[in-house]
């Protein structure tokens, strides 16, 4: 984050989270996850560099950071006015945070499955969550796995879901998020998604 020209508080959103400004949605969220363990409290060495101010300071940036550039009308206006050609950019607001739900319990699958008791498919996923009354959008900013991937995962999208290594983090996000076992759930779904023929490794 800090280079030989400028202090972390002169860089721009790009500089911050170390990515090109042509970079894509899924490189600036690695990006960002990768910032966030490298710049935590507990992260060895860290403060050898830095005071804990300046940490809480490093940190606010990166996340206001991602909040700009993980979202596209923002992250267009942010390169406009990098371009000279807009003179402000909306920032958004931290999104609330989503209590995590208890463990639901057989009764309560069933009834959220509407009545059936099958693997964690994509759709049933999907409807767990509408029955906790989550939206995609919320789930997507609060498991940082983005609108996109999220909605691959709930349609069984093998043509446009990320490689295995991710899908796995994802799935376990996810999971916490609705309340599930993360290894039933990973379990269930990639033995579903490999007979339709996910091979990405």
């Amino acid at each position: 984050m800090v280079s030989s020209m400028k202090t972390w508080r002169d860089q721009n959103y790009y500089e911050i989270l170390e990515v090109d400004p042509q970079a894509t949605d899924e490189e600036i969220r690695i990006a960002y996850e990768k910032l966030k363990t490298t710049y935590s409290p507990s992260s060895p060495g860290i403060y050898a560099l830095f005071t804990p101010q300046e940490m809480k300071e490093i940190l606010a940036k990166v996340e206001e950071a991602y909040r700009v550039l993980s979202n596209p009308r923002n992250r267009n206006e942010y390169d406009l006015m990098l371009r000279g050609e807009k003179t402000e950019v909306t920032i958004p607001a931290p999104a609330p945070a989503i209590s995590l739900h208890r463990h639901l319990g057989p009764a309560e699958l069933r009834e959220a499955l509407g009545g059936e008791e099958g693997p964690f498919s994509g759709e049933n996923l999907r409807k767990i969550r509408e029955y906790l009354s989550l939206e995609a959008d919320e789930v997507a900013r609060e498991t940082k796995i983005g609108r996109n991937n999220l909605s691959s995962i709930e349609e069984e999208d093998i043509n446009s879901l990320p490689a295995l290594v991710y899908l796995k983090g994802f799935l376990k996000a996810y999971a916490k998020v609705l309340g599930l076992d993360p290894y039933k759930v990973i379990e269930d779904y990639l033995a579903r998604i490999t007979r339709k023929g996910y091979q990405r490794e």
